[in-house]
């Protein structure tokens, strides 16, 4: 058990410097919503699992930690973070980023390795179901201590803190506003979905005398598809819980603002250069296709 809590320690500490270099608060997740906010919690201890006897062996690089990371596009960062943790504090950090949509088959897999992962996410209730067994309770440890608010935690039916929400997603449109003045609009016309709209839908109809188009390509393919069928989707659900968060999913829906949904949508795939009939094929870079404009 006291090799258990000082691994967990390690990790923590590790997390706490990571919060500290990004402001230390979290902001809203969602629009203001959670569908299990992604969470890192250390693994059980296994026999032959890497970890620290004590602070100071630690100090004098005794100890390892293994980081499970969730997130492709933070993977370069987070190389940089072990290596400058390693450097300060002597203990060795590895970080393995699984592939994009692979996450739960590679945590299954690396945690019936001799050494697992000591850090891994548990993104949602089903994460907790599945993989309660094997976080430690974070409750009282100093990176629990840091937090203002408690709203992305995540408890198993014991009331173990599983899980702590150390990246929160925004749900946004991200816009060129160089690319708006070009076409000879500005930003305060954009007030509300009329005026994305009217903005939109002008500047798909010039996208040959202006050269770009208003919005990058919407692919229906694994890759790009939970943009949409996970985020914009989780606004309508958000907002029909009417002041009342769900503490489960309901068995029905009402549908009351899944049009808003669907015209956004519609919005995104009518105005690109890409043909809609074209989106279940994937294969679109819309990441490239904004940064170069």
């Amino acid at each position: 058990m006291k090799k258990k809590i000082v691994s967990t320690m390690l990790c923590v500490a590790m997390i706490s410097s990571m919060l500290a270099g990004c402001g230390g608060s979290g902001g809203t997740a969602d629009g203001g919503s959670s569908d299990g906010a992604a969470a890192e919690t250390p693994a059980a201890d296994s026999a032959e699992a890497p970890a620290a006897d004590s602070g100071d062996s630690a100090a004098a690089g005794g100890g390892s930690v293994y980081w499970l990371n969730f997130k492709p596009e933070s993977d370069e960062v987070l190389q940089d973070i072990a290596k400058t943790y390693t450097e300060k504090t002597g203990v060795e950090v590895k970080v393995v980023t699984a592939a994009s949509g692979t996450y739960s088959t590679t945590l299954l897999s690396e945690m019936d390795k001799s050494a697992p992962p000591t850090l891994f996410v548990i993104g949602n209730q089903a994460g907790v179901k599945d993989w309660k067994d094997y976080a430690l309770d974070l409750t009282g440890t100093p990176i629990a201590n840091e937090l203002n608010t408690d709203a992305y935690n995540l408890y198993d039916e014991t009331g173990k803190l599983v899980s702590i929400g150390y990246c929160y997603e925004a749900y946004g449109i991200i816009v060129n506003p160089d690319l708006i003045e070009k076409a000879g609009h500005t930003m305060d016309e954009i007030k509300n979905f009329e005026g994305l709209k009217t903005v939109a839908e002008d500047i798909h109809s010039r996208a040959g005398e202006l050269g770009f188009d208003a919005f990058s390509s919407s692919d229906m393919d694994g890759s790009s598809s939970w943009r949409f069928t996970g985020h914009m989707a989780n606004l309508e659900y958000y907002y029909e819980q009417e002041g009342t968060p769900w503490t489960e999913c309901p068995a029905t829906i009402s549908g009351k603002y899944m049009d808003n949904f669907k015209n956004l949508y519609d919005l995104c795939i009518n105005n690109s250069l890409t043909d809609p009939k074209e989106l279940a094929t994937g294969g679109h870079d819309a990441e490239n296709e904004f940064k170069t404009g």
